[in-house]
């Protein structure tokens, strides 16, 4: 390509660019955006080659310097009339009037480019001057295209990588959102689950409690009849016969008191058994992973089973007590027969 033709096919698109924008209305926000940001950068693109590629050259001959000067000046008038248009508001009559301004004042830069500076340039410049210059503007318009590609593939793998930075956010939002449903269910069905328990062990000691009870009271009774029986084989006095119903009173009493230990022993179970699941909900609901929810779970078990046994062996204890005094009168009645 040629130097005229270099020079003449220069501003093709920035023309092409200034004419779409004038099309748009006021309406098309957006498109009049896009657009201007085009024409900005091709516009901004077309001057600097001129000044980096063309006007040094000029500079080097006295006769083209005035042209230089001229070219400079137009410049300068094309950016500021860019600067005001990128000023203005995109969505009103103002901006298509001051982009006519702009546009009119780049033709013009046009016009005198192809009918001043260019013919003189031709007839200052040798041949090899002419082609190397052509080829300099063409290799300059070369780079400007791929920086420009460059910072287009920037800004789309930009736009990527943002974009698949929220995919991720938003998955880890999602994935904290099944996890805490999935601890609030676990921490729900544990609950539900403990609560069985609690409620199976409570019905399991008032079971046991009232089987201890009615053992000791049925080996008072069964030791009672039998000394009476020995009583009347012996046939002792009214008064030893008065004696066996006092021990059988005394043993009795012992019963009602050793119901009382041991409904005395289970209250303090169950009360341990409450303040353990009361913690228990407070702490669930500061667990924040399915694993804390198990490991809370494990420790909660043990606990309860921990109570339970102490539990279980207070009230064994209190039985074998209770069983021990309640058959003493009884024996020592027995012993007395023998």
């Amino acid at each position: 390509m040629t130097l005229r033709q270099t020079i003449q096919a220069a501003p093709g698109k920035t023309t092409e660019l200034i004419t779409k924008l004038s099309a748009t209305s006021n309406q098309a926000v957006k498109t009049r955006e896009n657009l201007f940001v085009e024409l900005s950068d091709e516009l901004a693109r077309y001057v600097e080659i001129e000044e980096r590629q063309l006007l040094p050259l000029l500079r080097k001959h006295p006769e083209l310097k005035d042209l230089a000067a001229d070219a400079l000046k137009g410049n300068k008038d094309l950016r500021a009339s860019l600067a005001r248009l990128s000023d203005l508001p995109k969505d009103n009559d103002a901006f298509l009037a001051e982009l006519a301004e702009l546009n009119k004042g780049f033709q013009q830069h046009v016009r005198n480019e192809r009918k001043e500076l260019l013919p003189a340039v031709l007839k200052a410049l040798s041949d090899e001057e002419a082609s190397a210059l052509a080829a300099d503007i063409k290799g300059a318009v070369v780079d400007a295209e791929k920086a420009k590609r460059d910072v287009k593939r920037d800004e789309v793998a930009q736009t990527k990588r943002q974009a698949d930075e929220v995919e991720r956010a938003t998955e880890a939002q999602r994935t904290a959102v099944r996890a805490q449903r999935t601890a609030e269910r676990t921490t729900h069905e544990a609950t539900l689950k403990v609560v069985d328990t609690i409620a199976d062990g409570a019905a399991s000691v008032q079971d046991s409690a009232r089987k201890v009870t009615a053992n000791i009271t049925e080996r008072v009774q069964q030791a009672a009849s039998e000394t009476r029986k020995a009583m009347t084989v012996y046939s002792e006095s009214a008064q030893t016969i008065a004696d066996d119903l006092q021990a059988i009173r005394a043993s009795s009493a012992v019963s009602v008191e050793s119901m009382s230990d041991i409904y005395s022993a289970w209250m303090e179970w169950f009360g341990k058994a409450a303040s353990t699941n009361a913690d228990a909900s407070q702490q669930l609901l500061r667990c924040k992973t399915v694993m804390q929810v198990a490991e809370f779970q494990r420790e909660f078990v043990t606990t309860a089973i921990r109570n339970w046994m102490e539990g279980s062996t207070k009230m064994l204890q209190i039985a074998q007590h209770t069983s021990k005094h309640a058959l003493s009168p009884l024996n020592g009645r027995l012993s007395e027969a023998d």
